[in-house]
């Protein structure tokens, strides 16, 4: 869906999972470690990081998307890497930011077919707030998808990985 602002893909690394788990907290501000820096590098991202699985938050590059999520699976030099990139945490949030505003489109039709009667000042204020978070739902999405490459591209350097298909990945890592 070309507004899904969500995309996984999958990286094959001959790293070892400590590497990469080491790669990634080196980017990363730890919650679990105090919310300290420890050196004086840049960080981009705060979250959770260990040798399975990773959830990061942007905070310092605004040229890659907002949210990552990442499975490490694999054995030895065969490592592959689930990489989600997110404009929002959770698809639910998304899901409810359009739900709710195809409901208020649903009702601003009827006013506007005459099937309720509402004051025609309430139905353009109310056609305004819809036409406005529209627009903000399309720039959000664009924005995501602007910043997906850049996001592909960070983690293929940061990790030296190759981007594969699903299907390139063996089942038995699949989850």
């Amino acid at each position: 869906m070309f507004l899904y602002p969500f995309k996984t893909i999958w990286l094959k690394t001959g790293s070892g999972r400590e590497d990469i788990a080491g790669s990634i907290l080196q980017q990363t501000y730890l919650s679990d470690a105090g919310y300290k820096k420890s050196d004086n590098l840049t960080k981009f991202f705060y979250g959770l990081v260990n040798e399975n699985e990773f959830v990061l938050e942007n905070i310092g590059n605004r040229r890659i998307p907002e949210f990552f999520e990442g499975d490490i699976v694999g054995v030895g030099d065969e490592t592959y890497v689930k990489l989600r990139m997110g404009a929002l945490k959770h698809v639910r949030i998304y899901i409810l930011y359009w739900l709710l505003l195809i409901a208020g489109m649903f009702f601003l039709i009827r006013a506007m077919f005459g099937l309720d009667t509402v004051d025609i000042s309430i139905q353009s204020i109310f056609g305004v707030v819809m036409l406005f978070l529209a627009g903000y739902g399309y720039y959000f999405t664009r924005q995501f998808h602007q910043k997906v490459q850049s996001g592909i591209d960070f983690f293929r350097g940061l990790l030296q990985a190759e981007v594969i298909s699903g299907d390139e990945v063996p089942p038995i890592f699949k989850r």
